[in-house]
């Protein structure tokens, strides 16, 4: 009796662990680089940790528009750019995110592929 109970605690143990290992690919989806949308270059950026995203994005204002915001969720942003509020300029692609919902009118999600950044000489 006892030693089938440690099967089966063994057993537990082996299946919370491959649980985990679930959980690091839906951060790889958010990185989905499929359906591109647009480009920009030397664009003007903050950098913020998005908690709808739990990642690094770029928030960019719509010339034009008085509360436009285009989120680019940046799958791979280097670490020294990684500080909230850094203003940047910045170039890459965007690509359509069907992941996450947008709060606050006129914002829009999309998945960033950054191709040149730079910090913001003020």
């Amino acid at each position: 009796m006892r030693f089938k109970f440690i099967k089966l605690a063994i057993f537990g143990v082996l299946i919370m662990s491959c649980k985990c290992g679930l959980e690091d690919v839906d951060d790889i989806s958010q990185c989905d680089l499929t359906d591109l949308v647009k480009s920009v270059s030397e664009a003007n950026g903050t950098i913020w940790f998005d908690s709808q995203a739990q990642a690094y994005a770029i928030f960019k204002g719509i010339e034009g528009t008085f509360d436009g915001q285009d989120i680019g969720v940046v799958c791979d942003l280097p670490d020294d750019y990684k500080e909230e509020g850094l203003k940047v300029i910045f170039g890459g692609k965007y690509f359509e995110n069907k992941t996450f919902t947008t709060q606050i009118p006129g914002q829009k999600y999309y998945n960033l592929e950054l191709t040149s950044i730079e910090m913001k000489q003020e």
